[in-house]
């Protein structure tokens, strides 16, 4: 784990570094063992990157994480395609990092820069890491042919062939597309920080984050046996367009907040209606399904948002009770980011929290059995029209 930096020794500069002309000559031959990584921040690498290179901008935020080694690498690839490749040729491949200067690694160090965090958790697993001497500034100067940019087809990605109902690779670059990418669904590529296998990474039905809340993606809400199993009548969809399959049956209710898992969208707005609705549903005890597409960003944050405000948790200690429930969950960046401007609106971050610490393990219990939890702040209240949904009463305490 990386907890902080270390003086690192190497025989020689070359030990951890690669030349802009040794860089320039892999592309020319259009190696296949070749992976470059831009550790700029994504505007930059939008308007002009070197040749297939992968983005890895990091906010500063995330920083913690990645110093403490809580952040598998691959999950700091915002596009799911780039995550998938950087996972099947990672430990094979050669790394080229790259910054606007990559001046020198002791440089790197010392500034805590992200590429000197990447350099240097890369080494420690092993990986054939190496930065660009230089950097972009210097290659681009030398090399201009070998860079390419992303914005003459901004437009075309936005277009409707974008919109397919799958989990290929999230669409960076479009506004419109609601694609999440499923590389955290597979068993196999789930891992901990430490690289090794994570427990249940894959779980085939929605998971009970608290009595009569549950967590999924957008198969359980089409799943009517599932559906009936867990007691659900209220689902909330978090897409902008996944149908609500059963809306006009009369047995479920269903909120959808029509926002895609992308960097630019708002999806704090939403916080005080979703967290009303379900609200709504655990206080009828009926079950609530938050889903979005994947189940692995956009549902993920509406329910850490509600742990926060319901048991009165910072993010990081909301963010670990859902992971230790469901381990592939993955925000995108930009919903951390509001996660973290929703705690200081709660409140929640004062040096002087004199909160009782609540250890993940305590909300850990066999599905269906209802479990007393601390009482938080107040609920924002919403409004919501008369419904026909009915709920069995269960004999567990409202939470």
């Amino acid at each position: 784990m990386l907890d902080k930096f270390k003086p690192v020794h190497f025989d020689s500069v070359m030990a951890i570094s690669k030349t802009v002309d040794w860089l320039k000559e892999q592309l020319q031959a259009r190696s296949n063992s070749l992976l470059v990584m831009d550790c700029r921040a994504h505007e930059l690498y939008e308007s002009s990157h070197i040749r297939t290179a992968i983005n890895v901008a990091i906010p500063s935020l995330m920083l913690r994480r990645l110093k403490k080694g809580n952040l598998p690498i691959k999950s700091l690839l915002a596009n799911g395609e780039d995550r998938e490749r950087f996972a099947r040729r990672c430990k094979s491949d050669t790394i080229i990092l790259y910054d606007e200067y990559s001046r020198e690694w002791n440089e790197n160090v010392d500034g805590g820069s992200v590429l000197g965090l990447l350099l240097r958790r890369m080494k420690d697993e092993g990986y054939k890491a190496f930065y660009l001497e230089g950097g972009f500034n210097k290659f681009q100067a030398e090399f201009s042919v070998l860079c390419e940019t992303n914005l003459d087809s901004a437009s075309s990605n936005s277009s409707p062939t974008a919109q397919v109902l799958g989990l290929g690779g999230l669409r960076i670059s479009s506004d419109s597309s609601d694609i999440e990418s499923d590389i955290d669904r597979d068993p196999n590529s789930a891992t901990d920080s430490d690289g090794s296998p994570l427990s249940n990474p894959h779980p085939s039905y929605p998971v009970e984050i608290l009595p009569h809340l549950y967590l999924g993606c957008a198969k359980d809400s089409t799943n009517l046996d599932v559906l009936e199993e867990y007691g659900i009548k209220y689902i909330l969809n978090v897409t902008p367009n996944l149908p609500n399959l059963f809306e006009n049956a009369g047995e479920f209710k269903y909120k959808q907040i029509p926002i895609s898992d992308h960097w630019s969208q708002n999806l704090s707005q939403f916080f005080p209606e979703a967290i009303g609705f379900i609200d709504e549903a655990r206080g009828q005890k009926c079950g609530v399904l938050v889903h979005c597409l994947a189940g692995i960003s956009r549902s993920v944050t509406v329910t850490v948002a509600y742990l926060m405000q319901k048991l009165n948790l910072s993010m990081n200690d909301a963010y670990d009770i859902v992971k230790m429930k469901k381990s592939n969950i993955s925000p995108n960046f930009n919903f951390m980011g509001q996660l973290l401007d929703f705690e200081r609106t709660l409140g929640l971050n004062s040096p002087c929290d004199n909160r009782i610490p609540l250890h993940p393990a305590a909300l850990l219990h066999h599905p269906h059995q209802p479990q007393r939890v601390p009482a938080g702040p107040p609920a924002v209240h919403v409004s919501f029209p008369p419904t026909t949904v009915t709920c069995s009463e269960s004999e567990g305490d409202r939470s």
